[in-house]
């Protein structure tokens, strides 16, 4: 029954990404996925930093710094000092992000409307459950018995 469970999981991850990278370029957003997420780290987190960001999405330093640049060269986001530590610099969106960010919203729902079109909200909410408590196991600090 796992195996089926990690295989299921595995191919709506796979169709949900595809399907959010066809409809990002059929509406004309040619952002690396990574880059989308950054993006949404830096939307949603308050004083954002590249260490919210490799927490948040599970990714190394460097790779984290790539994106960082790609998105500096784009003028998708600014750097400012922060206020507290002067050694950390805060991410912010800048106006050419924030359109972005408004045109990804627009992708995101309707890839979930596609995705749950057939769902209804309680299949939805559970679901949700599901996945959350899933994500707190493998999150448990794992214990040698």
């Amino acid at each position: 029954m796992t195996d089926k469970l990690g295989e299921a999981l595995h191919k709506l991850i796979h169709s949900y990404k595809g399907k959010m990278k066809q409809t990002a370029i059929e509406s004309g957003i040619i952002v690396p996925f990574a880059h989308i997420r950054a993006l949404k780290c830096i939307q949603h987190i308050e004083d954002c930093s590249a260490t919210d960001i490799s927490k948040r999405l599970g990714l190394d330093k460097s790779q984290v710094a790539r994106i960082i640049k790609d998105l500096l060269n784009d003028h998708y986001i600014e750097k400012k000092q922060s206020p507290n530590n002067h050694r950390s610099q805060l991410l912010n969106l800048t106006e050419a992000g924030i359109e972005i960010m408004d045109r990804v919203q627009q992708v995101d729902k309707i890839t979930r409307k596609k995705m749950s079109e057939t769902l209804t909200t309680e299949q939805i909410e559970n679901f949700i459950s599901t996945a959350e408590t899933m994500l707190k196991n493998l999150n448990k600090p794992t214990t040698q018995d």
